[in-house]
């Protein structure tokens, strides 16, 4: 009776995971910016800065895609089986040092890891990135940017960036074209303000 009792159960566990059907796959996703349409002729910032890793709170610091199902709703929902590569602060640091490489805004730009003396530091907070499903499918991804002088120990830049980029429609892969698209304005927008930073704080005075 013992030996029925187990067949039984574990025949009945087998259908039960055929009738179930597969599991789910896991897809994963990665930010991937086109080089800047234009860079600067020379240095904007003459000397080095350093890119360092963006904050964010738990949840956006996840590798969980983010979702909400309308603008209103505080309600913050995950995607259970699409992920970022990595952790989004890692990802969004990546393709922030290498836009602003392309574009020249320093003489070198460089990211902690390197270990090398830096003039500047860039630092990063990603306050919202997530989608939202309702009738207008579409992204928001809202930063905070700064740039401090290290030498002097000043914060000589301190802006909040925030684009709501319509997606071509509601699937995921139109989501992270999007997300793209907006991490790519406010990286213009930032090389666009900082251009008008003067002179004296553009310059390094080293001994």
């Amino acid at each position: 009776m013992k030996f029925i009792s187990a067949f039984i159960v574990s025949v009945t566990f087998l259908l039960g995971g055929c009738l179930g059907g597969p599991a789910p796959q896991d897809h994963f996703y990665r930010l991937e910016l086109p080089p800047p349409k234009s860079s600067f002729s020379s240095p904007l910032l003459h000397g080095t800065i350093q890119i360092t890793r963006p904050w964010a709170d738990a949840l956006t610091s996840e590798r969980h895609l983010l979702y909400r199902t309308m603008t209103g709703t505080a309600q913050v929902h995950r995607h259970a089986y699409h992920r970022w590569i990595d952790s989004p602060t890692l990802i969004v640091q990546q393709q922030i040092t290498q836009y602003l490489r392309h574009s020249g805004i320093a003489t070198h730009v460089v990211t902690p890891e390197l270990r090398i003396k830096a003039d500047y530091r860039f630092s990063c907070r990603i306050t919202r990135l997530e989608r939202i499903l309702d009738e207008s499918p579409r992204v928001i991804m809202e930063l905070e940017l700064g740039l401090t002088r290290l030498r002097e120990r000043e914060a000589v830049f301190l802006q909040t960036y925030r684009v709501e980029q319509p997606a071509n429609g509601p699937n995921i892969s139109a989501a992270i074209e999007a997300y793209n698209h907006a991490l790519t304005k406010i990286l213009d927008l930032f090389l666009e303000d900082t251009s008008t930073l003067p002179e004296t704080i553009r310059l390094t005075h080293r001994p």
